[in-house]
């Protein structure tokens, strides 16, 4: 789905002051790696690494894997189309509501795809399973005990867990050096939600070596430019692990039971910083229009998720003030 996702700033001529549509919180202090990328902007002049070797030795490290383990790529999602292309042809269930592309590069390669609710509805003859986990654009997060049986129980599948948001939750997921052990287990995992950098593209896949092998296969040298390589090797070096998790799902319960006040809204559980809204009147697509031209305020029509309909809408939590001027704007529009 090339159009569609949020963060499309891009698409208008108004300003955007307040971007509640991307599940990114760009108010970490990114100072330091611009100046960092300043100094290396002469990286553009030579080519980078071929497979990005550099950071994946820097994260093997950091939690105790093998390089063999790690595969760097340009965003999650180009992990998502190179999953899709060493699986081309099988049978793919994808769990929904969830992030568009996993069905879209399964379609891509000729998948035969099935979209279940939960992992309870996936068949036997299923190849390949698709989730989100914490789960987009919903925000909840499937219990990892319950996750490990359905991996031992079904060697005969592989799992693809996408783990972008795990820095966002408290909830526990899979650790990598654990994942790795499973052969059937592959985790995606975003620098780019992480450290609020979409505009570099950075991403990785971890599993099992021999599982690696086979989807590294496919992996286009040079995916991954020199400055994404350098700010990578950077934020690994020098950033700070995590935000303040607990005081960001503070705010976003906070910001979420503000919204779930106003009339003919409805919010939805979750457990990370994002979440659906549900409108029982009116169109995500003419609020949306609404807070760009009269706040530069930026939301995500959540309709073109597969499962849901034009009601439905989807916000990142973002600062005090601003969540407080997202509510206050709303109320006026209903």
């Amino acid at each position: 789905m090339i159009n569609g996702h949020g963060d499309d700033i891009y698409s208008y001529k108004r300003e955007i002051v307040s971007n509640f549509s991307s599940n990114i919180y760009a108010r970490q202090d990114a100072s330091g790696l611009h100046e960092y990328l300043c100094s290396r902007i002469n990286a553009i002049h030579s080519y980078p690494e071929p497979d990005a070797g550099s950071i994946s030795k820097l994260l093997a490290d950091k939690h105790f894997v093998l390089s063999d383990n790690i595969c760097v790529t340009n965003g999650a999602t180009e992990a998502i189309y190179l999953i899709a292309q060493a699986f081309r042809a099988k049978n793919s269930a994808v769990v929904y509501p969830t992030f568009s592309e996993y069905g879209d590069a399964c379609s891509v390669h000729e998948h035969h795809i099935r979209w279940v609710k939960n992992l309870d509805e996936v068949s036997p003859q299923t190849d390949l399973v698709w989730l989100c986990n914490p789960n987009n654009p919903t925000g909840t997060v499937t219990d990892k005990c319950f996750l490990t049986r359905y991996i031992v129980s079904h060697p005969e599948q592989y799992i693809v867990i996408d783990q972008s948001y795990e820095h966002f939750t408290i909830k526990p997921l899979f650790d990598i050096a654990e994942a790795v052990q499973y052969k059937n287990l592959i985790l995606l995992h975003s620098m780019t939600k992480h450290y609020a950098i979409p505009g570099l593209r950075l991403g990785y896949v971890t599993a099992h070596a021999d599982t690696l092998a086979m989807i590294s296969r496919y992996c286009m040298p040079w995916s991954v430019n020199g400055l994404a390589v350098e700010a990578g090797k950077y934020l690994l070096e020098n950033m700070p692990e995590a935000i303040d998790v607990d005081g960001y799902l503070a705010e976003t319960k906070r910001f979420k039971a503000a919204l779930s006040q106003i009339e003919k809204i409805e919010t939805y559980y979750t457990d990370t910083h994002f979440f659906l809204c549900k409108l029982a009147g009116g169109k995500a697509r003419d609020l949306k229009q609404y807070l760009i031209d009269d706040f530069g305020i930026l939301i995500r029509d959540a309709s073109n998720f597969y499962g849901l309909d034009e009601h439905y809408l989807r916000v990142a939590t973002q600062s005090p003030s601003e969540n407080d001027l997202l509510v206050k704007a709303i109320r006026e529009w209903i």
